[in-house]
């Protein structure tokens, strides 16, 4: 595969799901970055939108399903890369996006196949995000995919997965990234606009305000739910504290967030109806008796 050398700017944004990639594409959408005509609608989880543009997801979704992976890129395996009609699709893909000089697309299921992106966009730069990994699964749990439902497990070895190849990419790669974390960007969205123009060499417009900041809830989480994972998954928790080690700072920076909130229970998802509370809760319990009773 070989590089493609164009004279745009493309912004890829990818992160784990639920670290909040849709909330950062729509501050670079409303900045001036074109991320697609024909974009995901909003759902359960996302009432605002995913802003996603339907050609990357399925471009990505169809060589996971071809793989016997689950198409929404429940998996620990990275490093994938596009074969055949893939690759021709990538690169048409690419070929009809050549009118905009800044544009890019968000897709979680991108960190799966970022060596690959690398290689096919020779300007291309990406922008991470990552959240906390308890919050991550508070909010995978919350949703109420059956994957989940079956073995909870998924989704703290997804969090890990996803988030060791950002941070291995990062520390590899001669391209252009930041990485930030999300608080940060929910704290000061102008600023973080500010460090993509001064890291990439853009001269994108301020954002618009974030004016539903539900986009991505900042959880207070349960005590005994973050320190199931740090006791359970020490490896979660030593990654999380890299990404803060790696991550690219913005002023006026929330304060460091690896420690958790003991906050009562009463104060979890609040605003959650109570079915959700309750499967919430009950996807909880399974995780613990899933990995208590080995």
């Amino acid at each position: 595969m070989e590089d493609s050398e164009t004279s745009q700017s493309v912004v890829a944004i990818a992160g784990m799901h639920r670290s909040g990639t849709s909330l950062v594409a729509s501050l670079l959408q409303s900045s001036g970055v074109f991320i697609g005509d024909r974009l995901m609608a909003g759902g359960t989880g996302n009432t605002k939108g995913h802003f996603e543009d339907w050609d990357f997801v399925d471009l990505h979704r169809d060589p996971l399903t071809a793989q016997g992976i689950d198409r929404e890129g429940w998996t620990t395996l990275t490093g994938l890369s596009f074969e055949n009609e893939y690759l021709k699709r990538a690169k048409a893909l690419i070929a009809a996006r050549q009118q905009y000089p800044v544009w890019g697309w968000k897709d979680p299921r991108t960190t799966l196949f970022l060596e690959c992106w690398s290689r096919l966009i020779f300007e291309v730069k990406f922008v991470f995000v990552y959240r906390s990994p308890w919050d991550v699964v508070d909010s995978l749990f919350r949703r109420g995919d059956l994957i989940f439902r079956n073995n909870p497990k998924t989704a703290i070895q997804s969090w890990i997965s996803y988030n060791r190849a950002i941070y291995q990419f990062c520390q590899q790669t001669d391209k252009a990234w930041v990485l930030f974390k999300i608080e940060d960007v929910i704290q000061s969205p102008d600023l973080a606009i500010e460090v993509v123009n001064r890291r990439f060499s853009l001269n994108l417009r301020s954002p618009q305000p974030l004016g539903d900041r539900s986009l991505l809830r900042s959880n207070m989480v349960n005590w005994h739910r973050a320190a199931l994972i740090q006791q359970y998954f020490p490896q979660a928790d030593c990654l999380h504290h890299q990404l803060h080690q790696l991550a690219t700072p913005i002023e006026e920076s929330t304060k460091d967030t690896a420690k958790f909130n003991r906050s009562p229970w009463y104060w979890q998802n609040w605003l959650d109806r109570p079915v959700t509370r309750i499967r919430t809760a009950k996807a909880w319990h399974r995780l613990e008796r899933s990995i208590t009773k080995n």
